[in-house]
């Protein structure tokens, strides 16, 4: 799962390399820093003819409700999966529905936060070269109480869905070179694991082990009662003893 609904200012449009209209939007930052959040929107037949060209005039807050769709080159871009609708200006909304398994858990700089990604799978986009064999990774962020369960309870491959808020962070390197890259960060409780946990994986693994051991070392052994009579039923009896009852003849 890999959905948005946010409120953006349009900016106008874009032309890929690939000839690809693109609506160019800003989501509002927050906090004390705030930075604007670029974001790239599709045109979609589920949003009709409000991606038209004169749909929306500059500087419109727009609500959208759409799939989010990170790609390889550091850009972001939303299909979105209704109509676009304008709102007033003061409007604010920057929230996601993301599920998937964990894919990696990275180098966690601080005791206070929880850093992991985020596989999810969502449906294809051919103008993205996006196919249902293909995963969407997210970078996630948690903090304070939320970040102790996570560490807790996450490990690579565990399930777990969430609510969160997309984050945009743009920094110089040592090298003058300008980079950008976007996080989601969890809303606080706005998560729920979901399949087994490593406790059960662990536990079920030597169970498995030790009745494999079982059967090697008694190749009688059988799954279940039904197996084990039809197993003794097809040993030979055993040939019984004479008893000599005193008679002569």
């Amino acid at each position: 799962m890999n959905l948005i609904v946010c409120c953006a200012i349009y900016k106008g449009d874009s032309v890929t390399e690939r000839g690809l209209r693109t609506m160019s939007f800003e989501i509002p930052g927050t906090g004390k820093k705030p930075l604007a959040i670029p974001v790239s929107l599709l045109p979609s037949y589920a949003a009709g003819e409000t991606t038209a060209p004169s749909a929306f005039a500059e500087g419109t807050n727009i609500l959208i409700n759409g799939r989010l769709y990170p790609q390889q080159d550091g850009s972001m871009y939303i299909v979105p999966t209704q109509p676009l609708i304008g709102v007033n200006n003061s409007v604010k909304l920057n929230q996601l529905t993301l599920a998937g398994g964990v894919g990696f858990i990275g180098e966690q700089k601080r005791e206070d936060a929880f850093n992991f990604g985020l596989m999810c799978q969502a449906p294809p986009q051919k103008t993205l070269g996006h196919t249902w064999q293909d995963s969407l990774g997210f970078r996630i962020e948690s903090w304070r109480d939320d970040a102790e369960r996570m560490k807790k309870f996450l490990f690579v491959g565990r399930q777990v869905a969430m609510g969160g808020t997309l984050k945009f962070e743009c920094w110089t390197g040592k090298d003058n070179v300008t980079r950008h890259n976007y996080k989601i960060r969890v809303r606080a409780s706005q998560y729920s694991f979901f399949g087994k946990n490593k406790k059960t994986e662990e536990l079920e693994k030597k169970v498995d082990e030790a009745l494999k051991e079982i059967k090697l070392e008694n190749p009688q052994f059988s799954d279940s009662p039904h197996q084990q009579a039809i197993s003794n039923s097809t040993s030979k009896p055993k040939k019984a003893k004479e008893v000599d009852d005193g008679i002569p003849f």
